[in-house]
Formats: structure tokens, sequence, C-alpha cells
């Protein structure tokens, strides 16, 4: 029910000016906590920003350096130091026989290679036959009750079958679909057969000529091994039918014409002579001392592999351009300054200054939201420390990153510092004296360390188990679950420590961001931004949701202040209308007043 407020009527006083004037300093409080929430949402903002620009920033330098690799269906999996392509350039005269590529495992050398027989796959063309099947069908009952015209065959011992069912309409005439070549090799593509527990495709591809009546078969594996095996149903006086027809060698000659009949041509291995030996491989993509060979005809190819020096340095001097780049823009907004006296605008305020003049306040009350943020810092100068640690158990020459030309800039002031700097000319010396051994420097991924803690296993209450014997166990389980996690805590700890120490320089500096990002999630949240950060690491939010409970420390601050001021809105709402009913009663007061004095004005002039 609202209040009725009477203005003034009586006392000739503008009252809901008066009660508005004094409002507006009750309301102060409001504003003020209006402007905290503004600032903690534009510290979100930031926040996320910057874990956004090291999540790219990581994600970015991985697949530039080759170490992710994204598959034709998307997907992106990790790549070792020790697989990358660029290390060694290697290069084939004669690209119409064989062209090649390398890994880091390739020796420097030439080699001679002479393709004498390419892998080939077994290969079907039927005998001429029509696209209309139905003499080599048969009507077959199914479990739904429902009568089926059905073909079935074997490939490869895997059973085809194409069935149609047949209907009936209004008059009781049966309505009956045709099986067709085009239904045979849809269901042979669409085949599929069991390896190892999993579903995979027949890997025999099939299409029909129309214009000719054959019907071709091709295996998608090559070697010797491969084979197209057609046989029928045993049993079966349509399927044998139809593997007859389509199997049969007979040749006709039809107008003059000659028509050949079935053909098979089996499978066969690969086989080259690689600096005198002959070799054989059932595929024409052969991995052999580090070089990937794509046999492409017969013919003799030269395949020189040498150290890809200029290439291992371009990689590496974008990195520490991305890397450099990254640390400049982290550092700005660590040393961008803080304006305390401009505040977050309210909509009134907006309205009464110019667009312009708003726009340029709010990038002033906007500035410096991490400035000097002990978070982003603290990742920064670990990154920074670590890079000048020594690199345990290296198998290669250098195990420190001075070996190899890469030092930071000196300290100035106003900047975080951390930049990196490279002596081009050690850094090819090194390059050139062990490519694998830099690599290992700088991208080394230690092994799991041994102990990790197990799971404990979750009780699962039996059939007919009574509820307090399963509560005991449940007990037992959380006391069990309470002791693993703080086992996890102090294996990840030590795990961490032995991840410093024996990962390569660039992995650190990765390791150092993504706690930095773990930080900053646990402060502000990921936002919209989850699956990037997974992309980081596929764990990241783990503690965040089970420490956490997926609040961060800025969304619970926020939510405290929307309460706040809630609940000063609801206290303001009622002292405004506490205010209305004084000035009421006021007026009120006044106005009987007045009348009583009008009374007596007027007995005294009678």
């Amino acid at each position: 029910m609202s209040n009725l407020r009477i203005s003034g009527l009586a006392s000739g006083m503008d009252t809901d000016a008066m009660v508005q004037s004094m409002m507006k300093v009750e309301r102060l409080k409001v504003n003020r906590y209006e402007q905290s929430r503004q600032i903690a949402l534009w510290r979100q903002e930031a926040y996320t920003s910057m874990n956004k620009m090291f999540a790219n920033f990581i994600l970015n330098t991985k697949k530039d350096m080759g170490l992710t690799r994204v598959t034709s269906t998307g997907l992106s999996f990790g790549n070792s130091y020790s697989n990358l392509d660029y290390i060694r350039k290697a290069t084939s005269s004669n690209e119409t026989a064989a062209t090649v590529s390398s890994t880091s495992k390739a020796v420097n050398g030439s080699y001679t290679i002479k393709v004498d027989e390419l892998a080939k796959g077994a290969s079907f063309s039927s005998a001429k036959i029509g696209t209309d099947l139905s003499s080599y069908t048969e009507r077959v009952l199914g479990d739904d009750g429902k009568e089926y015209k059905k073909l079935a065959f074997n490939i490869n011992g895997k059973s085809i079958e194409i069935s149609k069912v047949i209907e009936k309409d209004e008059d009781g005439n049966e309505i009956i679909r045709d099986i067709t070549m085009d239904d045979v090799v849809k269901a042979i593509n669409s085949a599929k057969k069991t390896v190892d527990g999993k579903e995979v495709s027949l890997g025999v591809s099939a299409f029909y000529d129309k214009a000719n009546g054959r019907l071709f078969m091709q295996t998608a594996e090559t070697g010797k091994n491969a084979e197209i095996k057609l046989t029928a149903i045993s049993g079966n006086a349509a399927s044998e039918s139809f593997i007859n027809a389509v199997k049969d060698e007979t040749q006709q000659i039809v107008n003059g014409e000659t028509i050949v009949g079935a053909i098979y041509h089996e499978s066969q291995d690969a086989k080259i002579t690689f600096n005198g030996v002959e070799l054989t491989y059932s595929s024409n993509n052969v991995n052999l001392n580090g070089l990937n060979i794509e046999l492409k005809a017969q013919g003799t190819t030269t395949i020189k592999v040498d150290t890809n020096v200029d290439g291992i340095m371009e990689k590496i001097q974008n990195f520490i351009n991305d890397y450099n780049e990254l640390v400049g823009k982290a550092s700005k907004s660590l040393n961008e300054k803080r304006y305390s006296s401009y505040h977050p605008l309210s909509q009134e305020e907006k309205k009464a200054m110019h667009e312009d003049d708003a726009k340029l306040w709010e990038e002033k009350a906007r500035s410096g939201m991490l400035n000097s943020d002990a978070t982003i810092q603290r990742a920064l100068q670990n990154a920074r420390t670590d890079i000048y640690k020594t690199v345990e158990n290296v198998e290669g020459s250098f195990n420190h990153i001075t070996q190899i030309g890469i030092s930071t800039e000196k300290y100035a002031r106003g900047t975080t510092g951390g930049k990196l700097q490279i002596n081009k000319e050690k850094l090819r010396e090194a390059i050139e004296k062990d490519p694998e051994g830099v690599m290992e420097l700088l991208f080394k991924e230690p092994p799991a360390m041994a102990g990790r803690p197990p799971v404990p296993e979750k009780p699962v209450q039996g059939e007919g188990e009574p509820d307090d014997e399963f509560a005991e166990k449940m007990a037992l389980y959380d006391e069990k679950f309470k002791k693993y996690q703080e086992d996890l805590r102090k294996y990840e700890i030590e795990d961490k420590k032995y991840r410093n120490t024996n990962g390569g320089i660039f992995t650190r500096i990765y390791d150092n961001l993504t706690d930095g990002m773990k930080s900053i999630i646990d402060k502000s949240g990921p936002g919209e931004d989850a699956e990037l950060f997974r992309s980081v690491k596929s764990n990241i939010l783990i503690d965040f949701v089970t420490k956490k409970s997926s609040i961060s420390d800025l969304d619970k601050e926020v939510k405290d202040m929307n309460q706040k001021i809630d609940d000063l809105n609801v206290m303001l709402y009622r002292k405004e209308n506490a205010y209305y009913a004084k000035f009421a009663n006021m007026e009120k007061m006044l106005h009987q007043m007045n009348s009583q004095s009008n009374w007596l004005t007027q007995q005294l002039m009678r």
C-alpha cells in the first residue's frame, strides 16, 4: 500500500524537495557501495583479460613451436620436443619418387632411396550387374512380425545386410521397394568391425558405376595382408546367386565388344632399396631413421639431412618476442596509475556530463585495476627466477640458459623486468653443436614423479545392506578421502619442486604462468572463458570447483555488496517514508491550527 504524501498544502513548503535533499545525504553510503561494486567488477574484467593473455600465449607458442598439434577432426594433442619435425631439414632430390620430412631423431647425412614397388591395397571390380537386385533377394519374417526383402553377404567375414520392409496399401496390395546397388554401396561403406573392443570402419570402400553396371571395391589399407574376401551366407540361395553374379569372371562379346568379367587385384607391400639394402613396408608412408618418407612412384632419389639452424633460431626468436610482449603488457598493467579520486560515475552523474567528458572520466576511474597486483607479480617473478636455475638430469650438452646465449634484460625503473634477450652468435653455435640439447634445455618435460597417492574407492550400498552398516563404510571412506587429499597436497608440492628442477626453461615459464592463472581464477573466476583455460590445462579449474565451490573472491565480494545495497535501499525506503509521514503530520497539525485560528478570528469579528 502506498503512503499518502501531502506536499506543503498548509505550510507552503516544498516538502518533496526537502525530503529528497535529506535523502541525498542518506544515499551517499549506497553510492559508495555501488562504486566499490563497480570497481570489483572492473577488477574481474582486468583479471580475466590478463588470464586470457596468459592462456593465449601458452597455447599459441606451443602450437608455433610444434608442441601441440591439431588433428583433422579438430582435436589437439601434446607433442614432445624430441619429435619436432623442424630440428632437422630433409630434402629429396626427386620428389616425383618420394617426398620427405624429418624428426629430431634423424641423423645428418645423405641417403639414396630406390623405389622398386609401391604398396597397394586389394581392389575388386565386379562383373556387369544391373542396379535392380530383386532377383537376388529373399523374403524373410522379421522379429517385429513384418515381412522384409533382404540381401546378405560377407566381406572379410563381416556380414553385410540390406533389408526393406514390405508394406501394404489400403486395399491390401503389397508395396515393395526393391533393393538396389546404391543400397549395397551404402551398406558396405558404413559397415563396421570390432578391433580391441572398439567399433572401427570395415576398411573397404565401394562405389557403383551405373553407366557400365560395375561394382568397384578398394581396401583402405595397403600391404600384402590387405584383402577383399567376398563370400555368400552359408545356406542362403539368394546370397549365393548374388555373389556368383558379381564374381563371375566370364568374358562376353556383346555387339562386337568384349565385356570383361570380375577382376580381383591382390595387394602388395612397398619395396625400396635404402643405401643398397632391400626393405619392405605395408604402407607408402615409411618411418625410417627419423625420416618420414612418402613413396610416390618408382624411381631413385637422394635424401639429404642437415640441422635446420635458421628454422630453430626463428622458432626460439618468435617465442622470446611473444614472451617479451607478454611481459611488457603485464608490466604496463602492474604499473598503470590508479586515480583514487576518480570514482565510477552514477547514471545521474553521467547524464550531467558531456559524453566525451564522461568517457575520459571513466578511463581514469578504470585505470590501475591491477596496479602492483601481488598474484601477477608473483607469477612473473617466479618465471624470471626459474629461468636461471640449472636443469637437472639432461642428456644433452647444456643445463643452463646462459650456455646457449639467452639472458634477461637489466631491470629498468617502471617495469617488472624479466624480458629475454639473445646473443644470436652464441645461440647459433649451440644449435650447430647440439640442436637436440638446445631443445631439451628449453622444453624438457620431466616424467611424472612417482608416489602419487591412489584415490580411495567409494563404497556402494549393496542390495539389502543395512543403512547403519553402509553408514559406517561411508564414515571410513570419508576419513580415507580426507587423508588422500592431505597426501595429494603434499605430493603436488613435491611434484612442483621436482618439475621445477627437472623441467626445461620455457616449460618452467609455462608452469609458472599456469599457476598464476589458477590463482587469478580463485580471485576472479573463469568468466566465460572456462574452455579456453581448460585447453591450457584440463584440470585447471579443479581447485576452484572443489575448494572455492566455483565462487571466486570477487564474486563473493560483489555478492556481499549487492546484499548490503539491497538492505540499505530497504532502510532508505523506510526512512524516506518516515520523513514524508512526519511532514504529512506537520501539514495536518498546521491545517488544524489554521482552521482553529480562522474560527477564532470569525468569532472575534462578530
